[in-house]
This record gives C-alpha cells, sequence and structure tokens, in this order.
C-alpha cells in the first residue's frame, strides 16, 4: 500500500529540495520570535517589574532576575553611593542591561553556536528598544490597573509569566532572551536536563543580593504608600513575592521548552525488524529483550529507546507504521546519565 504524505512531511520536503527557501524560513521565523520574545520581557518591564502609573508616580520595585536584576543590582549599588538614579529610568536600566549581556553574548558564540548568539544579540537589542518606546498611556493604565486592583502578588505573577514566555518562545527557536538564560542553556545542554531550575538558582542569587543591598540603605525612594514602613520589612516582604515570581518563570520555561525533557519508550511487537528500523530513523540506541505473551504463548520483543520530547512523535509515527499491532508506552524523565545524543545548537 502506497504511503499517503501528510501536508507537513510535503511542506518538509519541499524546503529540504529548496534550500534557500528552506534557511529564509529558519532564520526569518527565528528573527521574528527573538522580536515577539523581547516585545514580550519589555511589557513585563514597563508594566509589571518597574512601572509608572498614570499619576507619573513609580511604586516598589519587583527585581527580575537575571542579567535584567543585574542591571537593577547596579542602579541600587549607585544610588548607595549617591548617584542620583530616578525610579523608572528605563534609558538607564536599559544601558545596564546591553553591558551585563555583553560577555554572556561572547560565551553564546564561543560554547553554544553562531546562530544561537547572532538572534540572543537581536533578543537583547530589541529589548533595549521596546523598553524606551513603550511609555505611552496604554502602558501606564495596564501598570495602574494591575498595581491598583491586583497588588504585588499580581504583579509578580504577571510578570513572571511575561519573562517565562520572553524565554520560552527564544528556547522554542533554539536561541535564548539574553542574560543568565545563555548560562542557564549552556549548562542544561551539557547536564541534559530541564533548564528552569538553572535559571531560578542564579536568580535568587540575585533577588537576595537586591534585597541586601535595599534593606543595608539603597532603597530606591520609590516606596509611595509602603513609606510608613521600614527599609527592611519592605526588603524581606518583597523576597517571597519575588519567589512567586521565580516560580512562575520555571513552571512557564519547562512546560514550553521540550528540547531538553527526556521520554522513555516501550514498545511491545512481534516485528523483528523494528529495532532496525528505529535505529536507521531515530539517531539513538535501542535495547531489544526477549518475551513471551503471558495469554498467546506467543514471541514478542521489549524494544526500550530513550529520546527527546520532540522526537517523541515521529518515533511512534515510525512504530505504527512498521507494526501497526504493536503496544506502545510512553515514560517521561527527569534526567538522563551517559552517552545522550543532541543535535548540535546552530
Amino acid at each position: 500500500m502506497k504511503h499517503k504524505h501528510s501536508l507537513e512531511e510535503r511542506y518538509h520536503s519541499y524546503l529540504y529540495n529548496h534550500l534557500w527557501l528552506k534557511f529564509t524560513v529558519d532564520y526569518g521565523t527565528a528573527f521574528l520570535a527573538s522580536v515577539v520574545s523581547a516585545a514580550i520581557f519589555a511589557f513585563g518591564i514597563v508594566c509589571f517589574m518597574n512601572p509608572t502609573l498614570t499619576n507619573g508616580q513609580t511604586t516598589l520595585e519587583l527585581v527580575s532576575g537575571g542579567s535584567s536584576g543585574l542591571a537593577q543590582v547596579i542602579a541600587s549599588l549607585l544610588r548607595v553611593c549617591g548617584v542620583n538614579i530616578e525610579p523608572g529610568n528605563t534609558l538607564f536600566f536599559s544601558i545596564a542591561y546591553l553591558i551585563v549581556n555583553a560577555p554572556l553574548i561572547v560565551l553564546a558564540f564561543r560554547g553554544i553556536g553562531i546562530r544561537f548568539a547572532t538572534f540572543t544579540l537581536i533578543n537583547v537589542g530589541f529589548v533595549f528598544l521596546f523598553s524606551n518606546i513603550f511609555k505611552g498611556q496604554f502602558f501606564q493604565e495596564v501598570a495602574t490597573v494591575i498595581n491598583n486592583h491586583g497588588g504585588f502578588l499580581s504583579r509578580a505573577l504577571f510578570a513572571g509569566l511575561c519573562t517565562g514566555l520572553s524565554s520560552a518562545i527564544a528556547y522554542k527557536f533554539e536561541t535564548s532572551a539574553g542574560g543568565f538564560d545563555i548560562v542557564s542553556y549552556y549548562v542544561s545542554l551539557r547536564k541534559s536536563t530541564t533548564a528552569g531550575k538553572y535559571s531560578v538558582a542564579i536568580n535568587a542569587v540575585i533577588i537576595t543580593l537586591f534585597y541586601l543591598i535595599y534593606g543595608l540603605g539603597g532603597a530606591n525612594g520609590n516606596s509611595g504608600d509602603f513609606a510608613e514602613y521600614s527599609t527592611w520589612a519592605i526588603a524581606i516582604s518583597c523576597v517571597f513575592f519575588s519567589v512567586v515570581y521565580l516560580f512562575t518563570v520555571m513552571l512557564v520555561v519547562d512546560a514550553i521548552n521540550v528540547r531538553n525533557k527526556k521520554v522513555q519508550i516501550e514498545i511491545n511487537t512481534t516485528n523483528i525488524d523494528l529495532p532496525k528500523m528505529l535505529l536507521a530513523r531515530i539517531p539513538h540506541g535501542v535495547t531489544v529483550v526477549k518475551a513471551k505473551g503471558g495469554y498467546s504463548g506467543q514471541d514478542r520483543l521489549l524494544i526500550y529507546i530513550v529520546v527527546s520530547s520532540l522526537e517523541v512523535k515521529s518515533a511512534i509515527k515510525l512504530v505504527k507504521e512498521v507494526d501497526p499491532t504493536s503496544f506502545v508506552t510512553v515514560k517521561s524523565l527527569i534526567q538522563v546519565y551517559g552517552r545522550f545524543f543532541s543535535q548540535r545548537i546552530r
């Protein structure tokens, strides 16, 4: 029976035969993803992390962690040293953000891949642009509604959602949103596990440092309704909201970024050629165990293969094509050790 190719298969086959178009589509979608990622992150900064309200006033900063959080730490240190940096100064923030990202982008070029680093640089550049453009009445109104009716908790949740979406969209197209996402991505590739927990560990250190500076006298003068409370009470309270922010970021990133998630597929089959077919089409080894059906007494094969989450669909499709009567189970894995093949990041 002749195999009927799906629309997706015909699309990929067409691109394979037109490499210039494949290159254009690949780089075009990565560029668009970088712009969207940067816009979402900048929106989170302007409306939730360090918002300016409709009356022109500012409120307590929510530290974002990563390179943007480090930029906030730098601003806080400069305030301690007597430098007058107005709250909500997005120009200073965006310049500091670029400076902090510079050595990390070098790491991306040297340790990950040229394509990855190039689009990360584009992402960082657009964050600089958008954070200085998103200053109109609309953004102030959004910030005011969330701040006045949702409070600090809502700001933490929405900021975490924006940061997580920004990072996850970039990861999805094999690039990053810049900052310490580069470090966590680099480490997660080497350790073959999810990236969210590494981002959280780095961000926790930065957030703790920021609020220590705040408590020791680096308050940024934008406490507003919180002016009646002590600096340390505000700092310690904000740490708890930052924990909510970090967990939101981690959950969103790990829910969308499935590249580093590993899955074990167990296949119960009578087709002795299936292991060879899997080895020919899937870039991973297989383990074959001879078995016998408990009811039928028929000789069978149990095939075990570990793949990334992105490869599950194609692996199961192949199994069903070769042996439609096979029985397949899929198990999520926390981490794998050993020589697991991962496609190189460009």
